[in-house]
């Protein structure tokens, strides 16, 4: 060998291995890439799995006999009220601070505080109720910020000979203070200038009772029966219940769970009861249902609920814990609460724990529930919510309130995804199995180099413009058309087949003198004839069959309704996209077909699409199959085209008259918003791993199927 040729050698084995090496480091780097994908996504998910955790600090001793507290939201102090009149600031750490209060007769006989943590209710010696509001001020000394809590005098009640005071509520300018009698209750209402009661009856003395942030709803509890009173719109002075259910157990304790459509109810049995006024059969009635229990042992001694969601605690005399409603759950047990406690709240941001015992020592907890609205029961079965009379899969993660109940459920998601990749592969994939199959054994040489790249050309178009198209075209269109369409897409295969049928038939001279060029130009011509007759008919045909409107015929006969944006026009456009993917590999399936093969069929006297179906078909099945399943792929991962068209309701239907959300247009929506480490956002990042790990199955199980195929209709190849 010269020293040139030796020299090129060692050259292009450099090459090689330079190349080999760039090749080798890609895959790995694409491998890894995946791999990291997949860790952070389930890393990202684990934190839900965890139910939350307490950290107890020091307790800070305090006056004896408390009647009330509240925590401001910095959790800096706790203010404790004591039966001498006095508010006691007791901070983190450090001795409390003690502030008299101007207008209080000491001793304060009772306290009540709103489920909002402003308001506080007391009643003194005098037997008035004063109704205080209290407030934080943040003050700062240099650098460091203090706080300064405070009760401002805002009301004053007329009390009732020291009858219990059961909730208190209301705005500044108006609270709302709720008082037991022995006839049933007061409902102390308006201001000092204008103030009123309104006398709310019962068939025996209440034991709890609670109300509504607004005032306008309360419930009343006596040993036998639950009562529910609508306020709202109401003059007279004597309130009767509209509606009633009785209990199985004497009631112990009562708050309302934020949102004001729930009330907890905890009776001497230990069991904690969910209660909602529902609409009943009779239009305008009211029926009191039970939407859940917490079973416990020991009677329950308290109920407190959260300022910010659906948690809330509940004391037995054999311990207490934290549960939370959405998800029916006991989330945490409090194992060092102390018994004697007489007063027990959350932190305005749930954040924090706090018990003031008899002793007037305040016991504190920093708390963490993590993530409660988020199980694997909310996020995969049916759960009820407020406002609900059944369990129900519903995804509504926002609400126009703090108080709204997140619903969580990732079934319509999913249900959404697999149906517009359904439909969208019930349009593509016989369109473009056929046109394949057409392009590559039956059409024209010069047809076949025009109709390939043209039809690869369509993947160039921008999801985007398929979706504003499919959204602001074709959707308008379909509801104008939807009999036609509906119809062509039956009478068009039915044409071609029944065409196909006479064409064997005519006589073999015809069929001799008929070019692939010609039969094409006829196919064309019936199916450009077929198309205009349908839609000449269409008003005919929608009039004999659907009454003359389809859209109110499926509404009266079916109860679906139409949605302009549905499953229908998703199918098209996506349709559209998936085509080109579809087409390419089932085109390039057919071309791999050994020529020979399809020649020996045809000299043994095999017609072309005989040749076509018993040879090039079940040979390039293992091609074909991983082509749909690709399409699959891309139509399950397709965000702005399902983001457009649908309308992107996150409904559970399986008609293709109605809209969807599907997983990937929600993580599209929603991820921008969603308070990062939030609850929404590691639901959204766990929707984001089942869409990962759908698209893994399903290309596994391609390839699975593909490769059992390609062993079996292999040998027809080999």
């Amino acid at each position: 060998m010269s020293p040139l040729a030796a020299s090129r050698l060692r050259r292009s084995r450099a090459v090689d291995r330079l190349v080999a090496a760039i090749i080798t480091v890609g895959g790995s780097s694409v491998l890894l890439a995946v791999a990291f994908l997949m860790v952070f996504l389930v890393a990202q998910c684990l934190p839900m799995l965890g139910t939350g955790s307490l950290k107890r600090t020091a307790p800070v001793s305090d006056g004896p006999n408390p009647v009330a507290a509240l925590e401001d939201e910095y959790r800096s102090s706790v203010t404790v009220v004591g039966e001498d009149g006095a508010m006691d600031v007791v901070p983190r750490s450090g001795p409390p601070r003690v502030v008299r209060l101007d207008g209080v007769q000491p001793p304060v006989r009772q306290g009540r505080t709103d489920v909002a943590g402003t308001l506080l209710a007391l009643e003194d010696a005098s037997g008035a109720i004063g109704v205080w509001a209290f407030a934080a001020e943040v003050k700062w000394h240099g650098e460091a910020r203090v706080i300064e809590p405070s009760l401002r005098k805002i009301a004053t009640k007329p009390g009732h000979g020291g009858a219990p005071i059961l909730a208190v509520s209301g705005d500044l300018s108006s609270p709302t203070v709720l008082v037991a009698s022995s006839k049933g209750a007061v409902l102390l209402t308006g201001t000092d200038d204008a103030a009123a009661s309104v006398e709310l009856a019962l068939a025996s003395p209440p034991r709890v009772g609670a109300l509504a942030t607004d005032g306008s709803q309360l419930w009343l509890a006596s040993a036998r029966q639950l009562a529910w009173f609508s306020v709202a719109g109401q003059s007279d002075q004597l309130l009767t219940p509209q509606a009633t259910v009785p209990l199985a157990a004497a009631p112990t304790a009562a708050a309302m769970v934020v949102g004001d459509f729930t009330l907890l109810l905890g009776d001497e049995t230990g069991n904690v009861n969910a209660w909602q006024a529902v609409t009943g059969a009779v239009a305008g009635s009211k029926v009191l249902d039970r939407a859940g229990t917490f079973a416990g042992k020991g009677a329950v001694r308290a109920l407190t609920v959260s300022q910010r969601d659906k948690a809330f605690l509940v004391q037995r005399t054999s311990g207490t814990s934290i549960a939370y409603l959405t998800s029916r759950r006991i989330l945490l047990s409090v194992p060092e609460f102390p018994a004697d406690s007489t007063i027990a709240g959350f932190s305005p941001h749930r954040d924090g724990l706090f018990a003031v015992t008899r002793a007037g020592v305040v016991h504190r907890w920093g708390l963490d529930l993590a993530y409660p609205e988020a199980t694997a029961e909310t996020l995969f079965l049916p759960t009820r919510y407020e406002g609900f009379t059944k369990p129900e899969l519903a995804w509504q993660s926002t609400g126009g309130s703090e108080s709204f109940e997140p619903k969580l459920s990732l079934i319509p998601l999913l249900v959404g995804t697999l149906k517009g990749a359904l439909f969208a592969l019930l349009f593509s994939a016989p369109c473009a199995l056929a046109a394949a199959l057409f392009v590559s054994q039956f059409a024209p040489a010069t047809l076949r180099k025009v109709a390939k790249p043209v039809i690869e050309l369509m993947a160039a178009v921008p999801s985007v413009v398929v979706g504003f198209l499919g959204a602001l075209f074709f959707a308008p269109l379909l509801q104008r058309h939807i009999v036609g369409i509906l119809a062509l897409l039956i009478l068009l295969p039915v044409s071609v087949v029944l065409a196909a049928a006479l064409w064997q038939g005519a006589p073999a001279l015809w069929r001799r003198r008929m070019t692939p060029a010609r039969e094409l130009s006829l196919v064309s011509v019936l199916l450009v004839a077929v198309s205009i007759l349908v839609f000449a008919a269409e008003k005919g045909i929608e009039r004999v069959l659907f009454a003359g409107d389809l859209k109110g015929w499926l509404l009266a006969a079916a109860g679906i309704t139409y949605d302009q944006r549905n499953a229908l026009v998703v199918g098209f456009a996506l349709g559209f996209a998936v085509i080109p993917i579809i087409f390419t590999l089932a085109e390039d399936a057919f071309s791999n077909v050994p020529p020979s093969l399809i020649s020996a069929s045809l000299a043994l006297g095999a017609s072309r699409w005989q040749a076509a179906r018993t040879v090039a078909i079940p040979a390039a099945s293992p091609g074909l199959f991983a082509a749909v399943m690709n399409g699959l792929g891309r139509a399950v991962g397709e965000t702005m085209i399902v983001l457009m068209a649908t309308g992107n309701t996150p409904i559970l239907s399986f008609s293709p008259f109605n809209g969807m959300r599907t997983m990937s247009a929600c993580i599209a929506v929603e991820l921008p918003e969603a308070p990062y480490g939030g609850t929404l956002y590691r639901v959204l990042i766990l929707t984001a791993l089942l869409l990962f790990a759908m698209t893994f199955v399903t290309n596994t199980a391609a390839v699975m199927v593909s490769n059992r195929l390609r062993r079996r209709f292999g040998r027809l190849a080999a």
